[in-house]
């Protein structure tokens, strides 16, 4: 036998260790932190859905069922926390950045992704309020939020791609065309200008369409 194999006795002594009381205590404790962690991070979500964007800890630990001093166990603070909850909700969506439908005539391309910018807003709307305040004070927030800007960005300009190439003044049409379809933009819409996801639908396929009939 290799002088660095295990014996049997060995590994039954190994075995007989990692059994014992201390390990499923300590992995007992690991269970119940990870689902007070997970619990926080819940409450501050449902917290931020419900409009309150920068609530206390007593108030997320009263409603992960916790206590305030285990929300600064699991965090070093509020700005981490709420770094960690922007990142996460973020992640949940990554499927609506993908799902895009690239291809058809204007019309079918500037409708697909109309709706999947509305759709996104509605998944993120108040993650997305919430990311873009911390990110004047949380740099891990504040690159998560413009990561975030150029995949929509990328995304705009390769789904009019041909209109953009043909357009007159096309470093002006990108610009317009970015922001016109930026989060920034649907959440004026929505939030400052009270437009339904429908007035909002249609206000963006008229900006959209204008700038590229105003081209020719």
């Amino acid at each position: 036998m290799p002088a660095n194999t295990p014996s049997a006795t060995d590994r039954l002594a190994t075995k007989q260790s990692n059994d014992s009381p201390s390990s499923f205590q300590t992995d007992g404790r690991r269970e119940r932190g990870n689902r007070n962690k997970a619990a926080v991070v819940a409450a501050l979500l449902d917290l931020y859905a419900q409009g309150e964007i920068q609530p206390p800890a007593a108030r997320i630990a009263e409603i992960a069922k916790v206590s305030e001093r285990s929300v600064f166990r699991y965090f070093d603070d509020m700005e981490d926390l709420s770094a960690f909850a922007v990142e996460l909700q973020w992640s949940r969506v990554k499927n609506l950045y993908e799902d895009l439908v690239s291809d058809g005539n204007f019309s079918e391309r500037l409708a697909a992704i109309v709706e999947q910018r509305l759709h996104l807003y509605d998944k993120v709307e108040s993650v997305y309020q919430v990311a873009v305040l911390a990110a004047r004070k949380n740099t891990v927030v504040a690159s998560a939020l413009k990561k975030r800007r150029s995949i929509l960005r990328h995304q705009t300009m390769k789904q009019f791609a041909q209109e953009l190439d043909n357009h007159p003044d096309s470093a002006n049409a990108r610009r317009i065309l970015d922001f016109t379809l930026s989060l920034e933009n649907v959440d004026y819409l929505k939030s400052a200008m009270g437009l339904s996801s429908a007035k909002s639908s249609e206000t963006l396929h008229a900006a959209v369409s204008i700038l590229f009939r105003l081209a020719h």
